[in-house]
């Protein structure tokens, strides 16, 4: 070998190898795909911040200015017609004071047609068709679940992105055509996609049921939210 130019057995041939000129080319080459994919990673975690920067905003606002929420005494007292939140609308509107999250419902939303749902999650929450609105005997059921894409994992889940943060004896308000509806949760829990269970209609107590995909972002499990009305409320 001679100033990097190879002979084979010794002597100079027609096709011979310039090594040098090899090595400087895979290293141009080397340089651009690692240039390629720095730019690849971060158009990829600039996607993963546009999906979950509602989510990452809404936990750290909460973290450190956690919503100052009065005690279910006091929730239970006096006022029981007149809302003290702005009320996004006057014919059906939720709040849950927790997690400082308010939005209109909207009613008679087919849980089963991704097209209904869909529509209705892009400005409010759901409720569930066929089965009871506040002030009846039954179940009524408010869903933010499922999407179309991953890309709107997070985004069609922003009302209830913090419903975990809700416990038992947590109150929650409703605005029904116009009259205040108080509740307080009984209970929480993870279900599987699959499970229907709480859409089963019932009329021996009047509920209120939360639920969404969980953990926030996915949509592998579904938490739930159930309250009962809150005592000493109007009938």
């Amino acid at each position: 070998m001679r100033s990097g130019i190879l002979y084979p057995q010794g002597k100079r041939k027609h096709g011979e190898v310039d090594i040098a000129s090899i090595v400087k080319e895979l290293k141009r080459i080397a340089w651009r795909l690692r240039w390629i994919g720095g730019i690849m990673m971060g158009i990829a975690f600039f996607g993963l911040g546009l999906i979950y920067e509602p989510l990452v905003s809404v936990e750290i606002n909460y973290r450190l200015h956690p919503p100052v929420i009065e005690s279910v005494s006091k929730f239970t007292e006096a006022n029981q017609d007149l809302p003290n939140w702005a009320v996004p609308n006057p014919s059906y509107s939720l709040y849950i004071p927790k997690i400082a999250a308010k939005a209109q419902v909207i009613p008679g939303v087919d849980a089963g047609n991704p097209e209904a749902y869909l529509a209705a999650l892009k400005i409010g929450v759901a409720e569930a068709a066929g089965l009871a609105h506040p002030g009846q005997l039954g179940t009524t059921y408010m869903f933010a679940h499922s999407t179309d894409s991953p890309i709107n994992f997070a985004r069609y889940n922003a009302i209830f992105y913090l419903l975990d943060k809700v416990a038992v004896g947590d109150p929650i308000e409703v605005v029904y055509h116009k009259k205040l509806y108080k509740y307080q949760t009984v209970s929480t829990e993870v279900i599987g996609p699959d499970n229907l269970k709480y859409l089963i209609p019932q009329h021996d107590e009047e509920k209120l049921i939360l639920q969404t995909c969980y953990p926030p972002g996915t949509t592998w499990n579904r938490l739930v939210i159930v309250a009962k009305r809150a005592s000493n409320t109007n009938p």
